[in-house]
């Protein structure tokens, strides 16, 4: 634990590793915000967050950021929801599903192609103490 200034009201509080960056004042707002913004959103689903914002007077940041943590999940496409890697339009989270899908691939190509060169560098080499001087050194295997 460490004392830290709260990003939203800046306030000092005690920030706990793991936790959430803000101080128990705010977690309680947001936490409210998300209340009014969840039970307009239950009465209203097919709202926009525009729509969401005037009527609960929560921040249209607020809202999106909900979306993008996935407690929420907006019916209605929204123009300023969008992928960060295309730019198609979302309902919730970050990225789309093709380009989750694409992510995954690549990384998926790089893990392989990073062990299969490691495993080339490795059967060529090897490491050894070196008898006189004491020294770790890398050698080529024969």
């Amino acid at each position: 634990m460490s004392l830290s200034n709260c990003p939203r009201c800046g306030r000092v509080y005690m920030q706990v590793s793991g936790g959430i960056n803000l101080c128990q004042d705010c977690i309680k707002k947001e936490e409210e915000d998300y209340k009014k913004v969840f039970q307009f959103f239950t009465d209203k689903p097919s709202a926009t967050a525009q729509e969401i914002s005037q009527e609960t007077g929560v921040d249209l940041k607020e809202i999106f950021r909900f979306a993008r943590e996935n407690r929420l999940q907006l019916v209605k496409m929204d123009a300023n929801m969008r992928c960060e890697k295309c730019g198609a339009p979302l309902r919730n989270g970050k990225i789309c599903d093709n380009c989750k899908k694409k992510l995954s691939e690549e990384i998926k190509t790089d893990i392989d192609k990073f062990k299969t060169e490691h495993s080339k560098s490795n059967e060529k080499y090897s490491i050894q103490r070196d008898k006189d001087s004491g020294n770790i050194v890398r050698r080529k295997n024969k």
